[in-house]
């Protein structure tokens, strides 16, 4: 809604149908065209190459993904940047206070109350966007009520 309402040309993707029905009709009341669709991050982005100037992620990478996964995705989103392209996400880091808690099913992946969150150090951020080809522009720790988050900027090399 954000960048819509700023006159930013917008595609939504999300794994949930209720979510996307969700921004459909928020759009629509506040008469914002943002183009939305369900998808399912495992599977390549429905988009050209070259095709943004920016990708933004809100926690998605904090999904219970392998690491072939993460790296699939990151390179598909730098597949579908242009040259010199900005990469915005957010991630839940070690210095969440639910960072540890529940049950410990993969590295770095714990089961909260049936929530599999991935938590991420600031190095494995770090190392994963380097090596999908972006440079890190800055990483800023920030908390967002209830979770501490990493905000990372990052350029397509």
């Amino acid at each position: 809604m954000f960048f819509a309402s700023n006159g930013i040309e917008v595609d939504a993707l999300d794994y949930s149908l209720v979510a996307i029905d969700i921004l459909i009709k928020i759009a629509k009341d506040k008469r914002l065209p943002i183009k939305s669709q369900t998808f399912d991050v495992k599977n390549p982005l429905p988009f050209a190459d070259g095709y943004f100037h920016a990708a933004y992620s809100h926690m998605l990478f904090n999904m219970r993904f392998s690491e072939d996964e993460l790296h699939f995705a990151f390179s598909e989103i730098r597949r579908v940047l242009k040259p010199e392209g900005l990469n915005f996400l957010s991630v839940r880091n070690h210095h969440d206070k639910s960072y540890g808690k529940g049950v410990e099913v993969d590295k770095e992946i714990f089961d909260i109350d049936g929530f599999q969150i991935r938590f991420f150090a600031e190095r494995e951020i770090q190392d994963l966007i380097s090596a999908e080809g972006f440079e890190i522009l800055r990483i800023k720790e920030e908390y967002e009520e209830p979770v501490t988050i990493y905000l990372v900027s990052s350029r397509r090399k």
